[in-house]
């Protein structure tokens, strides 16, 4: 076998390790419960598809609305971009991000280009993706306290996510108050990354110069942040919406005290990037969040693989198609 194609990355051997394990567990998994097993299958074949279809359209709309997320903040970053553009690339770099190795960094890479061709510049782009990074885990981790305070209990599971997202909040408004502490690492960035392509890396410090001060430039002003804020909130609702359309469609009773807990947790552990798309880790964690709220085993077996289709699996074919279309759509000139 020759040489990677530049650009392209072979997956990273611990990915690889992980997900050997993951299968492992897996199949270990269905061979002591069986029955179990069997039991949650028996209730998949009698879903409720009145409920999986209000699941569907819920995590749909959802991925629509973190599309007007990244719009509200463009704008800010003197980009424009429709609504059907947004909602076809976020499939798109959702289905990137789920199934591909390393598919976090090449997905951030193509929205990256989606807002270059929306007309922002290399800082607008990367302020861009740098506010949507923060927004989004920032009002899952609040949903997530706010599931556990329901309950009645605390967890350390999200005490360091807690802390990460304020950091992040903390850092993100710090640097675009002062962003002149970004020009040293940016021209670091600039120089490796021309020798990586094999260009001239004179001027590395004048680049990194102009792009920090476009970057601190920047500002979205408190309508769009709240637009934006509310935007998130209302995303985040519509998957927790095709969770409880998943219990009720197995058939189970909605354990309402407990349920914002268990999907909090569960979507924190597949932002963990152990394996592609967090699979078996969001299914696991939300097993186990919904049995310790009483429910019986088969019924959070058939939930967890009933969310996981309606919210993931069935976007990811969207994504593909996203992807295929959007790659044959005329290009501005770089």
């Amino acid at each position: 076998m020759g040489p990677t194609e530049p650009g392209r990355r072979r997956p990273g051997r611990w990915h690889i390790v992980i997900g050997m394990l993951a299968a492992v567990g897996l199949v270990a998994f269905i061979a002591t419960e069986r029955e179990q097993v069997r039991l949650a299958l028996a209730q998949i074949r009698t879903l409720d598809w009145a409920w999986m279809t209000l699941g569907l359209v819920a995590s749909v709309l959802s991925i629509v609305l973190f599309a007007g997320v990244r719009i509200v903040l463009l704008d800010a970053a003197g980009g424009r971009m429709r609504l059907g553009t947004a909602t076809t690339a976020s499939f798109a770099s959702g289905a990137i991000a789920a199934t591909v190795p390393g598919g976090g960094a090449i997905a951030t890479a193509y929205m990256l280009q989606r807002y270059r061709d929306a007309g922002a510049d290399a800082a607008g782009a990367t302020w861009v993706t740098v506010a949507s990074g923060i927004v989004a885990p920032a009002v899952l981790v609040a949903t997530t306290l706010a599931g556990y305070a329901i309950l009645g209990e605390g967890s350390a599971a999200v005490i360091v996510p807690a802390l990460l997202a304020g950091g992040l909040l903390a850092g993100f408004g710090l640097l675009t108050r002062r962003p002149g502490l970004l020009h040293r690492p940016t021209s670091t960035a600039v120089t490796w990354w021309r020798r990586v392509r094999r260009r001239p890396i004179d001027g590395a410090d004048a680049v990194a110069v102009e792009f920090v001060d476009r970057f601190g430039d920047i500002r979205a002003g408190s309508g769009r942040w709240a637009a934006a804020w509310l935007l998130q909130v209302l995303s985040w609702a519509g998957e927790f919406v095709t969770l409880v359309a998943s219990i009720l469609a197995v058939g189970g009773t909605v354990p309402w005290q407990a349920v914002l807990a268990a999907y909090g947790t569960s979507q924190l552990a597949g932002a963990v990037p152990l394996v592609p798309g967090g699979a078996g880790q969001v299914e696991a964690t939300l097993v186990i969040g919904l049995t310790a709220a009483g429910m019986d085993t088969p019924t959070a077996l058939a939930t967890a693989v009933v969310f996981r289709i309606a919210s993931h699996w069935l976007v990811v074919p969207i994504g593909w198609i996203c992807l295929a279309f959007d790659r044959r759509t005329p290009r501005p000139a770089d």
